[in-house]
């Protein structure tokens, strides 16, 4: 600091010819203490219902932000932008879209994504994704998760993207709505479960949805799925009209997304009634088990 008063010094002397006495009352000749102190740098936020021209990412860069009105085609919408806290929050570097702390992010998306469609989300041909921010963007500070809502080809066999027009909110369109399955497998086992219409002859039928316990371990022996297959059958039983107990004579099928949204603290599993063999036509909804194969 002082050497650099100096230096000014020296260099105005000659033109000045009167020393560096302040030519300014309330100016103290110190260029260091003058300038305004820069700005605090800003985190980008992104913005909550909105759509997307791009497929989904797990991780959302600021420069790759494209939002569009929904009305266009579009791939994903926004429906909440949260943020992260506790022990996720504190990590180095951004989680993987499986890692259990973002269990409660989960939680928040699935009820927002609720709220938004104005009926449980997954009742459509739908699935719930966490975006969040990039490394470099967690290593200046971001730490907001996007909740998206994608459409996609189907929910029971490989799945991709679909473009779309038209917000989600309020609504679900009817051919967005999971209905009828012909599934085929063998040996009591399901293969391919492929959507038709309920009018066509089918096997299975989509009929609700029930959240597991937070706690409850992804199934895997058959004491696991006895869980599963008991609220599923509540879900049936509501569905067709019926008690529980009159669902025993029906198939059931039970189905969590997959093994890495579960642990990533998505607990939702959509419910199906499963006629194996047998076939039917039209819905099983309100028939009080009238028409239903058994």
């Amino acid at each position: 600091m002082i050497a650099a008063s100096a230096a000014v010094c020296a260099l105005a002397a000659p033109l000045a010819l009167a020393g560096c006495s302040s030519p300014v009352p309330g100016v103290d000749g110190k260029l260091a203490d003058d300038w305004a102190g820069l700005p605090a740098a800003q985190v980008f936020i992104p913005g909550a219902e909105v759509c997307h021209e791009k497929a989904y990412e797990q991780t959302g860069r600021a420069t790759a932000y494209r939002p569009v009105d929904c009305e266009t085609e579009h791939y994903g919408e926004t429906v909440y932008v949260g943020t992260l806290t506790g022990a996720v929050a504190e990590a180095g570097t951004p989680p993987e879209a499986d890692d259990a702390r973002l269990a409660g992010a989960f939680a928040e998306c699935d009820e927002r994504a609720t709220a938004f469609v104005g009926r449980q989300w997954r009742d459509g041909r739908l699935t719930l994704d966490l975006t969040l921010p990039s490394a470099a963007a967690w290593q200046g500070g971001a730490r907001w998760y996007r909740c998206e809502l994608n459409e996609l080809t189907t929910v029971t066999d490989k799945a991709d993207w679909v473009r779309r027009s038209g917000s989600l909110r309020g609504t679900l369109p009817p051919g967005l709505l999971l209905t009828c399955f012909a599934e085929s497998g063998k040996n009591g086992s399901v293969d391919t479960m492929p959507e038709t219409d309920c009018a066509k002859s089918h096997n299975a039928e989509y009929v609700g949805t029930f959240t597991a316990a937070a706690a409850r371990k992804y199934p895997v022996s058959e004491a696991d799925w006895g869980y599963f297959h008991d609220n599923c059958r509540k879900a049936m039983a509501a569905f067709i009209g019926v008690s529980v107990s009159a669902t025993s004579k029906y198939g059931v099928i039970s189905w969590p997304y997959s093994k890495a949204t579960w642990a990533g603290g998505d607990r939702g599993v959509r419910c199906y009634l499963w006629l194996e063999t047998k076939k039917m036509t039209g819905s099983a909804k309100g028939t009080a088990g009238k028409g239903i194969p058994s």
